[in-house]
């Protein structure tokens, strides 16, 4: 029997950083968590990572390391072009200085492709030829396997899924285009149109979560009220999940993938956003893509993350 490899996971996302040793069968082995300290200086917040990593009993067995992070991830050097939850992290070459401090082999990738390495190897089992996982938060990332293997692309940007325009004339998105995926389905995005949707179309149930201030919808209040049959919120969710419907038909159209994995917060609305994105998805893809493709959400979204950068060196 070959002898148990370790391997240091680092998600490091706008609120915490989890931090997990992760064995070669993908099992979490120890984690520990820090808060995000957005206002320290990168180099302070990376020995504070190892400093924490280093107590971890496992991690003198520790074989590499892998990083993932929101962001513009140059996936070669492993240096952070840039990150909206770090605004102090700007051209940082994460991979050479943690290298320099811990002498262990690093990769740093975008956190949309650790979630991806995360799925195959955790709601996959390391089976799926090809799978497609789309994060479904405050914004919508994603990331391709393809033949088995992380597809980056030739500038590490591939899987920014949530920036397909798909509304030329809709709202504004953050990256300073119009209609983008993440302007229907990103979750600010929705509690928005919930917000103006609600104004026409009253909502008891709503109106008593929320106080009568529709500004504090969230995907989680909707996706309670719809449990409880409110046809507001279930009309809410039909309209998101038809959007995502023509996303999931745009992805397998052009990757013809095994399956869809879906995280996130939002993807915890269930069958209220997958049933109607499943529909307006076998309306508009072939229907060979749609029969050969299965849809599923992540039963491991908290681990995602972190299990998929401890893979990295592996994938």
């Amino acid at each position: 029997m070959s002898k148990q490899q370790f391997y240091l996971g680092i998600d490091m996302g706008g609120t915490h950083i989890k931090i997990a040793i992760v064995d070669s069968s993908c099992n979490i082995v120890e984690e520990t968590v820090l808060d995000t300290d957005i206002k320290a200086t990168p180099i302070d917040v990376i020995k504070s990572i190892i400093s924490k990593a280093s107590e971890m009993k496992n991690y003198s067995k520790v074989k590499s390391i892998g990083i993932g992070m929101a962001g513009d991830i140059n996936c070669f050097d492993g240096s952070v072009r840039f990150s909206p939850n770090l605004p102090k992290w700007k051209n940082i070459a994460l991979k050479k200085i943690i290298e320099n401090l811990t002498k262990k082999k690093t990769i740093v990738d975008n956190d949309a492709n650790t979630a991806s390495i995360g799925a195959f190897w955790l709601d996959a089992k390391g089976k799926a030829e090809n799978l497609v996982c789309v994060t479904l938060g405050t914004g919508v990332g994603g990331g391709f396997i393809l033949d088995k293997k992380l597809y980056r692309g030739s500038s590490c940007s591939a899987g920014e899924i949530g920036h397909i325009t798909i509304d030329p004339c809709g709202d504004v998105c953050k990256c300073g285009n119009r209609g983008c995926v993440e302007t229907f389905i990103g979750a600010k995005y929705i509690s928005k149109y919930a917000a103006r949707y609600l104004k026409k179309n009253k909502s008891e149930l709503i109106n008593k979560l929320t106080n009568g201030d529709y500004s504090k919808v969230t995907p989680r209040i909707l996706y309670l009220a719809a449990k409880k049959g409110d046809k507001a919120a279930i009309s809410i969710w039909k309209y998101v999940g038809e959007k995502l419907g023509i996303l999931f038909a745009g992805i397998l159209n052009f990757i013809n993938p095994d399956v869809i994995v879906l995280c996130g917060g939002v993807s915890h609305a269930g069958k209220y956003l997958i049933d109607p994105a499943r529909r307006e998805m076998k309306s508009r893809a072939f229907a060979s893509a749609v029969k050969n493709c299965s849809i599923v959400v992540s039963k491991y979204t908290n681990k995602l993350g972190v299990v998929g950068a401890a893979m990295l060196p592996k994938q």
